[in-house]
């Protein structure tokens, strides 16, 4: 078995050789953009139907070889809960089970474990996306590859055009365990030389400044929330660094944050969209008139409530996504709940592509304690998440820390799951916090719409 760094450094060149394809790639027309799907899904959905039992059943009456895409609404929609239910008859390696998956997450997240990949090939990551709900998704090889560049191809881009002057240093704020996924990607860099600072989103704020001000990147990637704190930061003279890019995620952007940015450095903000299950989907150039879709690797179906196609403009109440790429865990007309805006007119950064103008997800909460410590619902997430036994959560805060309501399918480790959580409260600045752990039967829920809010600041 190769170690995890022997692994990664075997990914980043499979990252590095495809670059140059992956920019090519947004210079196509229309017309070859939707070829492309057409090609890249016959060949999915022959895969499927022969390596997944669950999508031999779902796509048993289709023939591949002369599929088209139009022929996706005969398909049913695959949710979460499909995937969760049949996890071992979705995936296509037989030797993947989700329990013994679950067994490899909890290694890692205790540290008994060192490598991130399961099997030497496959990266794991669970979830419990907006609504709690969690979900176990697996990234094969070409997942990660391709990912990647979706991620990535823009910013190549622009340095091929325009390259940097000067010390290239990177900061990214992500989870700090590599059983998030933003852990394996976000400091991913198709350039080998730009050096990478990674800071746990659990750090506390004077301290992420302070290892900003020591690094001096010119570059910061990060969710949404903290960049914008970053910038207030800086507005206020604390954080002391002169950026020429920033790249934001895993959270809605507000206008808020983009102006402050421009007032600290003079740039705006690149936004990104994405889940774990597709990866990256959604990327903004440099007009920020939008951020443009893959669709290249990945079909896009804006529908109403009830699966019905929207029109470009409209806002849609879901989006049912294709993924092309990556094979272990086929994800054919998968559901997305974020409410999004399609714009099909001409897209200044990528010609054959649409972009997506407005997400409506729903933004998490920062937490606001005692002597203005602020926490990230990150600290929650990825600890809450990765229990394999928790189905859903919801965090409210309480004055002096925060009270878990939780929907199991198992027993717990309540007790480890309060020291672990205490533990990261106080990392990220608030000490001595009172911790509270309930199994309920159902979670409250919006009476009108019937969603979940996943963490609930005091009012």
């Amino acid at each position: 078995m190769d170690s995890f760094e022997a692994l990664r450094k075997k990914h980043l060149a499979d990252v590095r050789g495809f670059t140059a394809e992956a920019i090519e790639r947004l210079s196509w027309s229309r017309d070859r953009v939707l070829e492309e799907q057409t090609l890249r899904l016959r060949k999915i959905v022959a895969a499927a139907q022969q390596k997944s039992p669950f999508h031999a059943r779902r796509l048993g009456h289709l023939e591949a070889s002369t599929l088209e895409v139009s022929d996706l609404a005969k398909i049913p929609p695959m949710t979460k809960a499909d995937v969760m239910t049949h996890w071992d008859d979705v995936v296509t390696d037989r030797r993947l089970k989700q329990d013994e998956v679950n067994a490899h997450l909890k290694r890692l997240l205790s540290g008994e474990e060192t490598n991130a990949y399961y099997l030497d090939e496959y990266y794991a990551a669970a979830t419990g996306g907006s609504s709690g709900k969690r979900g176990l998704f697996l990234w094969d090889w070409e997942t990660f590859v391709v990912t990647t560049n979706i991620t990535t191809r823009m910013e190549a881009q622009q340095d091929l055009a325009h390259p940097p002057v000067g010390p290239k240093r990177t900061a990214v704020v992500c989870a700090g365990s590599y059983v998030h996924a933003s852990r394996l990607l976000f400091p991913s860099m198709v350039d080998p030389e730009r050096d990478v600072l990674v800071l746990p989103a659990n750090t506390a704020m004077r301290t992420m400044v302070e290892r900003l001000n020591a690094f001096q990147p010119d570059r910061l990637i990060g969710y949404s929330s903290i960049v914008e704190e970053l910038c207030a930061e800086a507005l206020d003279g604390r954080l002391q660094i002169n950026l020429q890019r920033i790249s934001t995620n895993s959270e809605p952007l507000p206008q808020q944050a983009r102006d402050m940015a421009l007032q600290a450095w003079g740039i705006n903000i690149h936004n990104q969209w994405g889940s774990v299950e597709i990866g990256v989907a959604g990327t903004e150039g440099n007009s920020y008139s939008g951020m443009t879709i893959a669709e290249d690797f990945l079909i896009f179906e804006p529908v109403d409530e009830h699966d019905q196609p929207v029109s470009d403009a409209a806002q849609a109440d879901r989006l049912l996504v294709t993924k092309l790429y990556g094979q272990v865990m086929p994800m054919i007309r998968y559901e997305l709940t974020d409410t999004v805006v399609l714009d099909g007119g001409p897209n200044p950064d990528a010609p054959g592509y649409r972009r997506i103008t407005e997400v409506k997800g729903r933004a998490d909460n920062w937490f606001v304690y005692r002597g203005d410590t602020k926490i990230h619902p990150m600290i929650f997430r990825s600890i809450l998440g990765q229990e394999p036994h928790i189905s859903e959560y919801q965090v409210q805060q309480t004055p002096a820390g925060a009270r878990v309501l939780a929907m199991t399918h198992g027993d717990i480790p309540d007790d480890a799951l309060k020291r672990a959580l205490i533990r990261s409260l106080a990392e990220g600045g608030l000490t001595n916090a009172d911790v509270s752990i309930e199994v309920v039967p159902d979670l409250p829920r919006h009476p009108e719409t019937n969603k979940l809010r996943r963490f609930v600041p005091l009012s």
